[in-house]
């Protein structure tokens, strides 16, 4: 897994109304197969608006982002790269 990003753990539950912090925190599920799949998805991540941190975890398939974007913007930001992109299920 590679922390990229804010320092700081992220939690693992998923929303779509904002935390008492006011942050988002979005878990997607992004078919990625090599190290330049995580690279395209965690740049996007990067430039992303309101994308405070993120963790793109290649073994998982599992992408986390916190911050005040909308869970809707950041999936169609990632989507964007072409990558098959889902909302994570726990």
């Amino acid at each position: 897994a590679r922390d990229v990003g804010t320092a700081g753990a992220m939690g693992a539950e998923q929303s779509t109304a904002a935390g008492a912090d006011g942050k988002h925190v979005t878990e997607l599920k992004v078919a990625m197969m090599c190290n330049g799949c995580t690279g395209a998805v965690e740049r996007v991540l990067s430039k992303h608006e309101g994308v405070d941190e993120y963790k793109v975890d290649l073994d998982t398939q599992k992408v986390t982002a916190r911050g005040s974007a909308q869970p809707q913007a950041v999936f169609d930001a990632v989507a964007k790269t072409g990558k098959k992109t889902e909302w994570w299920s726990k």
